[in-house]
C-alpha cells in the first residue's frame, strides 16, 4: 500500500483528515448554521456556546493524558499589540493527534491543545468523545490564523475553514472571542 493511502487510512481514525484539494472558500460551522457563529472579520454576531455534554464517554484509557503529549507556552499577538499567552499540550504524533481533547471534562481558559503537523495541509477536525465545546483556530504556516470555528460537543459533522493548515490550537469555546483571535492574528506557538 503506498505511503500516501496507509496515511489517509489512519487520518480518517484521527480526529482531523486532509483532503488533496483546496477546499472552497466558505468557512464551515459544524450545524451549517449562517457563517455569524464563526469567529473571524465581519457581523460581529456573538456564537452560541452550547454547555458540555451531560453524558460524556468514559475514558477507556486515562494514563495516555500524561504520556501522549509534550507540554509548552504558546500565543496569540492580535493587531492591537495584546499578547495572549495559554498553556498547551502539544499533540505531534498521530496517535496524539487522534485522540485529542477527547473525554475531557473541563478546559480551563488559560489552557489548550495544540496539533503540530509534519506539513501544511487541508485540516478537518470532528468531535467525537469530545465533551467539552470547543474554539478551533486554524493557523497557516505563515503562522496567521486562517480562521477559528466553534465546535460542538461529541457533533461529528467536522469543522474546516479554506486554506492549509500547519498548526491547530484548540481552546475553551468564547476564549478566541475574548482575547480578540481572529482571522490574521499571529500564532507563536511553543519551542
Amino acid at each position: 500500500m503506498p505511503m500516501r493511502w496507509r496515511f489517509a487510512a489512519v487520518v480518517l481514525l484521527a480526529a482531523c483528515s486532509r483532503t488533496p484539494e483546496e477546499p472552497s472558500p466558505i468557512v464551515r460551522d459544524p450545524t451549517n448554521k449562517p457563517a455569524s457563529s464563526v469567529v473571524g472579520p465581519g457581523p460581529k454576531a456573538e456564537p452560541t456556546i452550547p454547555p458540555p455534554a451531560k453524558d460524556c464517554p468514559a475514558d477507556p484509557d486515562p494514563s495516555q493524558i500524561g504520556t501522549l503529549y509534550g507540554k509548552g507556552k504558546g500565543s496569540f499577538q492580535t493587531p492591537d499589540g495584546a499578547t495572549h499567552t495559554f498553556d498547551l499540550e502539544i499533540a505531534r504524533t498521530e496517535t496524539a493527534q487522534a485522540r485529542g481533547l477527547m473525554y475531557r471534562t473541563h478546559l480551563a481558559e488559560t489552557a489548550g491543545m495544540v496539533f503540530v503537523f509534519a506539513e501544511s495541509h487541508h485540516a478537518r477536525f470532528w468531535m467525537r468523545n469530545t465533551c467539552i465545546p470547543l474554539d478551533i483556530v486554524f493557523i497557516g504556516e505563515d503562522l496567521k490564523v486562517l480562521g477559528v470555528v466553534l465546535a460542538r460537543p461529541l457533533d461529528e459533522s467536522g469543522v474546516e475553514v479554506s486554506g492549509f493548515s500547519k498548526y491547530v490550537v484548540e481552546l475553551a469555546a468564547g476564549v478566541a472571542k475574548k482575547r480578540g483571535i481572529a482571522m490574521g492574528t499571529t500564532f507563536v506557538p511553543p519551542p
